[in-house]
């Protein structure tokens, strides 16, 4: 499905304090005739074995293929076929990672007692610098998936420490599945409303996955971590010819199942290159939701520039989220080259709070927030939207809205106040109810008081 390539491995630097010398004292029975001196004490030395918990993250993660691209996958505990992209396999495990914008997808198969644990460096700064290293450890127990979360800070002058984020098994979903033997995770992981989960493309980070046993305790946050580099894209292509370059248009758009969308797969190249044909279908289950063709590869113009576009319909009911055309591009010597890129089917509005810093206060409080009604579709759309909190926050105005989007994919932003009582803190789902064409409909969206 890719072109495996190898990235440099990126160790983050740290040294665990060894444990103090360990002083034993052997006991003496004097003699009754005279008394004898005591003999020296016997000092142990300090072993100089690494903790059991420091070698996993020191071993090297090698990705399969560093440019991960958008891809949403169904999160059931199954790996269907082009569901995932894998991204490294060890003695014992097969790892998987996806992304979208605002969320990351991890996944993986192994052994039935061990947990998945999933690294990153969201800035790629290095595992022992900043506030920005991520661990997401799934584990399965009594068939109930648990994700916890924390965030390792490099900043604090006494060390580095660990920030539990317990909001985040609210804004994440995981399961898992077994055979006895083996055991499959999956998991999605959204943002609490911090903001540390990246959302645009290009981002570069660092990552690993790992599967420790399920009875191994969490590791110190000194720990030294070995991670490798990756970058959230929405186009990649394999073993294209010399020359040809791929730059398709559209990457990325919305649209909205029962409605058409379109991508222009455009080419830089020349003519002397004799491509032939071009086959173009949607990867994994959506296949059978959107059309598959072949075409003849058209001649270039005189700039140099190729055009194919990908038009097609979207079954309604097709669900939603991030899918992959694949174009597979033939030559006259019969080798084909890959094309990928990314494209969404999303709901007909998304509902998007603005994200700002809500610190604890002693006293109440009420502040003012915004959020966008996105629409996806190329129509009209007219709507209602009502904004439930959980106690005990409260609405205090702007609860209700409604309002009309006329322009294809056009978007609306309303303001609501929002009361705190004092000394509150934590992750907090902010729920938009809607009434959408006459179709109910809820997202949730989450604020979290206090921060990192």
């Amino acid at each position: 499905m890719s072109l495996p390539l190898l990235f440099a491995l990126v160790v983050a630097q740290g040294q665990a304090t060894p444990p103090p010398a360990r002083v034993v004292v052997k006991p003496i029975t004097p003699p009754p005739a005279a008394p004898v001196a005591p003999q020296a004490p016997v000092t142990t030395p300090p072993s100089t074995a690494p903790p059991a918990n420091l070698q996993p993250f020191q071993s090297a993660f090698t990705v399969m293929e560093p440019n991960r691209m958008a891809l949403t996958p169904k999160i059931d505990g199954k790996i269907d076929e082009e569901e995932w992209d894998p991204i490294a396999k060890t003695a014992d495990m097969q790892s998987y990672f996806q992304w979208e914008p605002g969320k990351l997808y991890i996944a993986a198969v192994v052994p039935t007692g061990h947990d998945v644990v999933a690294s990153f460096d969201l800035k790629a700064n290095g595992w022992l610098h900043g506030k920005d290293n991520l661990e997401i450890r799934l584990s399965n127990a009594q068939g109930k998936v648990s994700v916890v979360g924390r965030v390792m800070d490099g900043t604090d002058i006494n060390g580095p420490k660990w920030i539990d984020l317990p909001g985040l098994s609210l804004s994440s979903t995981a399961a898992a599945t077994s055979d006895g033997a083996k055991t499959t995770y999956e998991a999605s992981i959204g943002d609490l409303g911090l903001g540390i989960i990246p959302t645009d493309k290009g981002t570069k980070m660092l990552m690993r996955i790992d599967d420790p046993l399920s009875t191994e305790p969490p590791a110190a946050p000194y720990l030294p971590r070995a991670l490798s580099a990756v970058t959230l894209i929405m186009t990649r292509n394999a073993a294209l010819p010399d020359k040809l370059a791929f730059n398709p248009e559209g990457v990325g758009r919305a649209s909205v199942s029962g409605e058409n969308t379109r991508l222009r797969m455009a080419f830089d190249g020349n003519n002397s290159l004799k491509l032939q044909k071009l086959e173009m279908h949607t990867e994994g289950s959506a296949r059978n939701d959107t059309i598959q063709i072949t075409v003849p590869f058209p001649k270039f113009d005189d700039k140099g520039r190729s055009y194919v576009d990908y038009s097609t319909g979207i079954m309604e009911g097709s669900p939603e989220g991030y899918r992959i055309l694949r174009g597979t591009l033939t030559t006259t010597d019969n080798v084909s080259a890959i094309v990928q890129c990314s494209y969404r089917v999303g709901p007909t509005i998304d509902f998007e709070l603005v994200r700002q810093n809500v610190p604890i206060a002693a006293l109440d409080r009420s502040m003012k927030f915004s959020f966008y009604a996105k629409s996806n579709s190329t129509r009209k759309v007219t709507g209602d939207v009502t904004i439930v909190v959980p106690d005990p926050l409260k609405v205090l105005n702007g609860a209700q809205k409604s309002f009309t989007i006329s322009t294809a994919r056009g978007q609306v932003r309303e303001a609501f106040d929002l009361f705190f009582p004092p000394n509150i803190a934590g992750t907090f789902p902010i729920r938009f109810v809607a009434t959408i064409n006459g179709k109910k409909t809820e997202q949730v969206q989450y604020l979290t008081v206090g921060g990192l």
